[in-house]
């Protein structure tokens, strides 16, 4: 491997280092061994170049979970309205493609106005993302769930709206 390509990747491995809440300082040795050992009363994270993060880690900007940093942010890319039929019964489709990588589309109809909230979580139960919160007029909707820079995985998708409660299964592979 050239020098060129190490000084990138120990760029990008450090440039995500620098936003946990667990950093407090560097070591000069960081980069004469590829990596870190950051502590800090509740959080210690291990990392060489080229493997991965090992820990927890989080603040308003970044999540490590699961051994892979990822940006949290906004997930969500659209919501839309895709038919003024009046739907019989609440409805929650399986997501397609899926797997998928990294947008999929979520399909649910509901038969009258009510507050709907549509959210992602991992494998072990904890909430990824929220994609919809709010109060939506009857119809047939679809949402486009962009999981740019989650980890690869399986995810469950849940539909809440007006004592409809249904999960599904997703799979994501990046």
């Amino acid at each position: 491997m050239n020098s060129a390509k190490i000084c990138l990747i120990l760029a990008l491995h450090f440039s995500m280092l620098q936003h946990a809440e667990a950093q407090i300082k560097l070591a000069n040795s960081v980069f004469g061994n590829g990596g870190a050992r950051i502590t800090s009363g509740k959080n210690s994270i291990i990392s060489t170049t080229g493997q991965t993060v090992i820990g927890v880690a989080s603040n308003s900007s970044n999540i490590n979970k699961v051994g892979f940093w990822y940006q949290a942010g906004d997930l969500v890319t659209s919501v839309e309205q895709i038919s003024n039929t009046l739907p019989k019964q609440f409805k929650l489709q399986q997501n397609y493609p899926n797997p998928f990588n990294p947008l999929t589309t979520i399909e649910f109809a509901l038969p009258k106005r009510t507050s709907v909230k549509l959210q992602v979580f991992d494998l072990l139960g904890r909430q990824v993302t929220t994609l919809l919160d709010e109060e939506l007029q009857p119809g047939e909707y679809q949402v486009t769930f962009e999981a740019e820079g989650l980890p690869s995985g399986v995810y469950f998708y849940r539909i809440q709206a007006d004592g409809f409660v249904r999960t599904k299964k997703l799979l994501l592979l990046q």
